[in-house]
């Protein structure tokens, strides 16, 4: 079997295609939605992380979410990647960027 996972404690995901600035309106105050909101990016290679001294795995197609804010404004939000294992263009996104993950079975 000819398996592919990112190392480092990085995952691999679908790049991130900005959108115009959004707001919402609460209690009468404007507030910027790419501060406050959280964006899902798909995950397109397995990953093998360590996380508090555990190995666990993150599986291809899972959704890693990370602050809106960040995929705005970090340099490495703006690597658009490619490889020829992966068929598309990807960012890679220190795992400590990522806020929750949403498994794929």
């Amino acid at each position: 079997m000819n398996s592919f996972y990112s190392t480092n404690n990085r995952l691999i995901v679908e790049i991130y295609k900005k959108e115009a600035i959004r707001s919402t309106e609460k209690s009468g105050f404007a507030f910027i939605d790419q501060k406050i909101k959280l964006k899902g990016l798909k995950v397109l290679a397995d990953a093998r992380l360590i996380v508090n001294g555990i190995e666990i795995v993150i599986k291809k197609g899972s959704i890693a979410y990370i602050k809106e804010e960040q995929l705005h404004t970090q340099q490495w939000a703006q690597k658009n990647m490619e490889c020829d294992i992966i068929d598309q263009p990807f960012l890679i996104i220190d795992f400590n960027h990522v806020e929750g993950i949403q498994y794929s079975e």
